[in-house]
């Protein structure tokens, strides 16, 4: 039965360009802007085809108008036999042939394991969830002859439930024979003992699967809702809970419920978690940091330009990179970097560094900047690719060798060292040198999760599973494969997955058309959503390219929102079942800053927000140009963008301009910012600058 009493998881710089070449952009743009007013994109494409969703019908891609579009990402698919199979039991039902349509339902569950299916609503689930859809669609004559057959199965299993066996029998039971006679008791039992365990959101699949599959069931629903709200509770899932709360409110208020060997009534239990909820929901906005006070002055406490120390001959110039056609590119190029209560940490391709944030000395450092080759071809940088990440006392990087930097193929590697004094102690190249880094590690308690590639397979994405103590390789997942060679990609940006950890799964948005939920201990992927997401075209140097900005999924207000780097949706997730709820058009350079119980907030090349229960468009700010991966700083009350005319402060209700901090980075393109008891600091693509912040938000920074 189910337990009420407290589980173990309590509810808690380039040389200016020329004339010739600034006439020449100008042109460009305004033969780009001709070319969407006569309804074609730059590459060729219709303007409408962009506003379009993507969707998958029996394997194909497919758009809103039905033309067929080549996925940029694929799942593993099933084979054709199984395919087959699933005409082959729908004709049978239909001629009420039960024996042969089950017949063609094994075949299906024989694969299970072999690749994903379309749902027929743009969701690819694996077999075992689409072979229980279509038996949970059968009509009664089919659900009978259904349990003749199979009931004998089930009841052994049944039967055989019992000790250490007791959640192995349950669990077969619930995935193969679900509405067999005994299969709704074996999903609220293993729903209750997975309750017991403090395996809540499994707990929730198991009961939810009742409600989904055994619509005849005669558990009454009443009971199975307050089970699923007491589990949602208990893992603080309130945005869950609140859509079975008031189903509950509504059709079950009055009905009684047997939980833990009591008789209650729904309404009043409901009611009890509701008040639990009201007392102990998070707030959004409370959760925010204080809003900041700019500096009073523009006299910085300390700075340290990168360009003085490469290339002492020529200090105010930045770092060049001319490409194949002999042009200078803008350098608005990507350093990572990363702040604790001490130090801030800047990957400057491949060169890592830390620097006290109190007076700006450098720390330690893992190379010479002298050493920085940069006046070459810029596939041979790959500027995106680099990424820090601080884990505990340990600064986890994704590097290359700084002065192989035009080699190929091109390959980085994950490094792990000391934060306080910069001693590496892993390094992927020497211990798994097959695997080429694409991402930045998403740590979770003693592991990490990294997306990578063979060295040699520029198409695969994997998702790596390491000990977080040591970087030993615990897991492999291979998730599926991009649509080009990532490898042969020039003068563009590479896809690069990114990851979101919450409950017990592993969401990860590959950044080239498909958004996935995995297991994290198993590597399953549970289901995934394709979305547009145009390829970038390989071995080929394009003119210009449209800027692409990539950000993690976000969940917020029980949806998983996630817009790709090259998709121009942004898409809202139900992941109970899974459901897209939103699909809106936004701009193709647009990445998530974050959210509050009102808004969600996307930058770019405009400030933007959007309402969360309408998904209209509420403001839109257009602000001086920056760096496309300059994230915005998000708090209670403001946005702050750090762009090429300063910090600007814009009030995220109203989306108005409040003020402008110029600063002394005026020749940047703006980029990373941090609040630290020490000052405002910000990370340029040429500078680490720290300023002092106002005395009371000092005080209110440190108070925290």
């Amino acid at each position: 039965m189910l337990a009420l009493a407290p589980s173990r998881f309590s509810l808690s710089g380039l040389a200016a360009p020329s004339r010739f070449a600034a006439v020449a952009a100008r042109l460009a743009s305004v033969f780009a802007l001709l070319l969407y007013l006569l309804g074609l994109s730059p590459l060729g494409l219709s303007r409408s085809a962009h506003a379009q969703g993507i969707f998958i019908a029996n394997g194909t891609a497919v758009a809103q108008d039905g033309n067929k579009i080549t996925p940029s990402f694929t799942l593993l698919t099933q084979s054709t036999d199984v395919k087959d199979s699933i005409d082959e039991f729908q004709r049978f039902v239909k001629h009420e042939a039960w024996d042969k349509a089950f017949k063609s339902l094994e075949t299906i569950a024989s694969k299970t394991s072999t690749g994903y299916m379309d749902r027929s609503d743009g969701v690819l689930v694996p077999n075992k969830l689409l072979a229980r859809s279509l038996l949970a669609s059968l009509p009664s004559a089919g659900k009978n002859a259904y349990r003749v057959f199979y009931d004998p199965q089930a009841n052994s299993l049944w039967d055989k439930a019992v000790g250490k066996a007791e959640a192995e029998n349950l669990s077969a039971i619930v995935n193969n024979h679900l509405i067999s006679s005994v299969g709704d008791r074996a999903a609220d039992r293993l729903g209750d003992l997975l309750f017991e365990q403090g395996e809540l959101e499994q707990a929730v699949t198991a009961w939810r699967s009742i409600l989904d599959y055994c619509p005849d069931s005669q558990i009454p629903k009443a009971q199975t809702l307050v089970k699923v709200a007491t589990a949602l509770a208990r893992s603080a899932r309130w945005n869950e809970f609140q859509e079975v709360e008031q189903t509950v409110r509504e059709r079950h208020a009055s009905e009684t419920v047997e939980l833990g060997g009591r008789r209650v009534t729904a309404g009043e239990h409901i009611a009890r978690l509701a008040a639990v909820s009201a007392s102990s929901q998070p707030s959004l906005v409370q959760g925010l940091p204080p809003d900041m006070g700019l500096p009073v002055s523009e006299e910085p406490l300390w700075q340290f330009r990168y360009q003085s120390k490469a290339d002492p001959l020529n200090p105010n110039n930045p770092f060049s990179i001319v490409d194949v056609y002999g042009r200078s590119r803008v350098n608005d190029f990507f350093i990572p970097a990363t702040a604790d209560d001490k130090r801030v940490y800047v990957n400057l391709f491949g060169i890592e560094m830390a620097f006290d944030l109190e007076n700006g000395k450098l720390l330690w450092r893992s190379g010479k900047l002298h050493q920085l080759q940069l006046q070459q071809q810029r596939q041979g940088i790959v500027p995106e690719r680099y990424g820090v990440k601080l884990v505990g006392d340990r600064l986890w990087s994704v590097s290359r060798d700084p002065q192989q930097l035009n080699q190929h193929p091109i390959t980085f590697a994950l490094i792990a060292r000391e934060a306080a004094t910069g001693k590496e102690l892993y390094n992927s190249r020497k211990s798994q040198n097959a695997w080429n880094i694409l991402s930045e590690p998403c740590p979770s308690g003693d592991v990490l999760y990294v997306g990578a590639s063979r060295a040699t397979q520029g198409r695969e994405l994997a998702v790596l599973m390491l000990s977080a103590k040591d970087g030993k390789l615990l897991k492999t997942f291979n998730v599926g494969n991009h649509a080009v060679d990532q490898n042969q990609i020039y003068m563009d940006r590479i896809a690069q997955p990114t990851f979101l950890l919450h409950g017990d799964r592993l969401y990860v948005d590959t950044n080239g058309g498909a958004l996935l939920a995995l297991d994290p201990q198993t590597g399953t992927v549970e289901w995934g959503i394709l979305y547009e997401s145009p390829s970038p075209p390989v071995n080929y140097y394009p003119q210009f390219t449209t800027p692409a900005g990539s950000g993690p999924p976000v969940y917020v207000g029980g949806l998983l929102f996630s817009k790709g780097m090259r998709s121009t949706r942004l898409l809202g997730v139900q992941v109970a079942g899974p459901e897209l709820i939103w699909n809106r058009p936004v701009l193709k350079s647009a990445v998530m800053v974050g959210a509050d119980e009102e808004h969600i907030y996307m930058a770019g090349e405009e400030l933007t927000a959007y309402d969360l229960k309408t998904q209209e468009l509420v403001w839109s700010t257009q602000l001086p140009r920056t760096a496309i991966w300059s994230v915005p700083l998000l708090t209670k009350n403001r946005l702050y963008q750090f762009t090429s005319r300063g910090i600007c402060e814009v009030d995220k209700r109203t989306g108005q301009l409040l003020k402008i901090f110029r600063g002394v980075d005026l020749d940047s393109f703006g980029g990373t910012m941090f609040v630290t008891t020490h000052g405002l600091l910000t990370v340029s693509n040429l500078a680490v600058t720290a300023y002092p912040l106002s005395p009371g938000a000092r005080e209110a920074r440190k108070s925290q």
